[in-house]
């Protein structure tokens, strides 16, 4: 009786593991912008995303006092899975607008998904640099334009230390919405 119940069990599980792809392959993400850049001698070019089903966006702001943190992940339209590829850009704003002060700015870069090995400017001298052509926190409005400088070197997951013999120059350009994450 057990084994009946087991299989029976593992198979609705399974049915129901076939059935929720289509479902989650479905869920409607919408090219809110791009960024461009050359990393090391390739030439990237991904998406920013925006999930209105979720409430979500891969560029983001959240609000801490006097501090915004910007977060700015571009997908690669064309790559095999949605989080391989992936260029990343997180900075910290004082002000408003264009000229407000940028700290704490850093790129990342994940070729092959957030589980394997990846490039990560936090350690790298000179420190990553982001310019801001455009800045706008408005509601329904928000938007950033700029560009981007940073030497992103390999790290072999997040806690291990950056590996200074192999790192890739990264130079480039965005331009997205952005979303208020709360």
């Amino acid at each position: 009786m057990k084994s009946h119940v087991r299989w029976h069990v593992a198979g609705i599980v399974g049915l129901t593991l076939c059935l929720s792809q289509p479902v989650m392959a479905q869920t409607e993400k919408v090219a809110v912008g791009t960024i461009v850049a050359s990393i090391g001698a390739t030439t990237y070019e991904g998406e920013t995303l925006d999930v209105p089903s979720d409430g979500t966006a891969t560029a983001e702001f959240r609000t801490f006092g006097p501090m915004r943190s910007v977060s700015i992940q571009g997908h690669d339209p064309n790559a095999e899975s949605i989080m391989r590829n992936v260029l990343t850009l997180d900075l910290m704003v004082m002000g408003n607008d264009a000229s407000a002060t940028v700290s704490d700015a850093t790129v990342a870069y994940f070729p092959e998904g957030m589980s394997a090995p990846f490039y990560h400017s936090e350690q790298s001298a000179p420190p990553a640099q982001i310019v801001l052509d455009t800045l706008s926190f408005e509601d329904g409005a928000a938007r950033a334009t700029g560009s981007f400088t940073a030497l992103v070197c390999r790290k072999d997951d997040y806690f291990s230390e950056a590996d200074e013999n192999d790192c890739l120059p990264v130079e480039g350009r965005f331009d997205t919405a952005l979303r208020d994450s709360g």
